[in-house]
C-alpha cells in the first residue's frame, strides 16, 4: 500500500536513521526508492518537518545536514500490533485482536497488507470479506490516496468476546503514547478471592 504524503515522510525518516544527510544525499535515495521530487521541494518539505521538530537542521559547510529529533515515528499498525503483543504473549491470540482492533478503528474489513505492517505474516485471523465488503473497504482507501492491488485480500473478525481486551489495548496505546502513569492508579487487592 503506498499513500503519496505519509509514505514519503517515513522514507525519509528511515533513510536519515540516527547519524543525518545531506539534502543532496536524501534526495539521491529517495530517488533509488522511486520518490522523484525537485531539489526545492525536498528542501522545503525538509524545512517543514524541521518546523515541526521532526528533524534537527545542522549546518555543515556547504551544506545542511538533517538528522531526526527522536527515533521513527511507528504508525497505528505497529501501534496496534506491539499493543495487542504485550496483552497476549501468543501470537495466535494477539493476531485476533490485531484483527478486531483495526476492524473497529478503521470500520472497515482489514487488508492483509495492513495486517502484515501490524506485524501478522502468517494465517491471517477471522473470515476473509466478501465481494462487496472489500470493494467497500477499498474505495475508501482509493479515496483517500492508498493503492491496494486487486489480489489483496481483506478480513473481517465479528466477536464481541474481545471488547475487554480490544478497551484494554486502547488505554494501553493512549497511556503510553502520552506518558499518564503518573495518572494512573495502581490497583491493590485488599481482600483473598475465592
Amino acid at each position: 500500500m503506498f499513500h503519496p504524503e505519509r509514505d514519503l515522510r517515513f522514507a525519509i525518516l528511515d533513510i536519515i536513521k540516527e547519524d543525518g544527510k545531506s539534502i543532496s544525499a536524501i534526495s539521491r535515495e529517495l530517488e533509488e526508492r522511486g520518490f522523484e521530487l525537485h531539489r526545492l521541494i525536498l528542501t522545503g518539505y525538509l524545512r517543514a518537518m524541521t518546523d515541526l521538530s521532526v528533524l534537527r537542521e545542522k549546518q555543515v559547510p556547504p551544506s545542511k545536514v538533517y538528522a531526526p529529533i527522536k527515533g521513527r515515528e511507528k504508525d497505528i499498525y505497529e501501534v496496534v500490533g506491539e499493543g495487542a503483543r504485550s496483552i497476549y504473549g501468543d501470537e495466535e491470540n494477539a493476531g485476533l485482536l490485531i484483527l478486531y482492533a483495526l476492524g473497529r478503528l478503521f470500520r472497515r474489513p482489514v487488508f492483509q497488507e495492513e495486517l502484515a505492517r501490524a506485524g501478522l505474516s502468517r494465517q491471517m485471523p477471522g473470515r476473509q470479506a466478501t465481494k462487496e465488503e472489500r470493494l467497500e473497504a477499498k474505495q475508501i482507501l482509493v479515496k483517500s490516496g492508498f493503492k491496494i492491488p486487486d489480489s489483496s485480500k481483506a478480513y473481517v473478525l465479528e466477536t464481541a468476546t474481545l471488547e475487554g481486551d480490544y478497551c484494554e489495548l486502547l488505554a494501553r496505546i493512549v497511556g503510553s503514547n502520552w506518558d499518564l502513569s503518573y495518572l494512573v492508579r495502581e490497583t491493590k487487592q485488599t481482600k483473598l478471592a475465592f
